[in-house]
């Protein structure tokens, strides 16, 4: 069993660090990314409410519908840039460092989805009661 000199153990940790911090980067943005898609989502179901009566629905639903579909493509662009990431990282080899692992985040993000879609779609059928 040889030892490592200081030098080598630095370089090690080096290299640990730098996968730590690109890996909590990717973590960090896919949280801003799912944020900011999870709200853009939601938006659409306040148009809605801001809209009222005032407009017919056979507006403000394709408005609701584009910014669903709007939020939903950045959360699973989000998600599947996050996943190479996380797979990159765990090939370069040294621990695994997923706090939350990528395939919780997806099954997470699936039902936000989900919820949002029901939200909207109960808001809507009362609208045009």
């Amino acid at each position: 069993m040889s030892e490592q000199t200081p030098q080598e153990q630095s370089e090690l940790n080096a290299d640990e660090l730098a996968r730590q911090r690109t890996f909590l980067a990717a973590e960090r943005t896919l949280f801003a990314v799912l944020r900011t898609g999870l709200a853009i989502a939601a938006g659409g179901s306040v148009i809605i409410s801001l809209l009222g009566d005032e407009w017919p629905s056979w507006l403000q639903v394709p408005l609701a519908g584009a910014f669903l579909i709007v939020g939903y493509s950045l959360l699973l662009h989000g998600l599947r840039r996050y996943r190479g990431i996380a797979k990159n990282v765990d090939r370069q080899g040294g621990e695994r460092l997923e706090i939350i692992p990528a395939r919780s985040m997806t099954v997470i993000t699936y039902i936000l989805e989900a919820a949002i879609t029901v939200v909207v779609i109960l808001f809507l059928i009362s609208a045009f009661e």
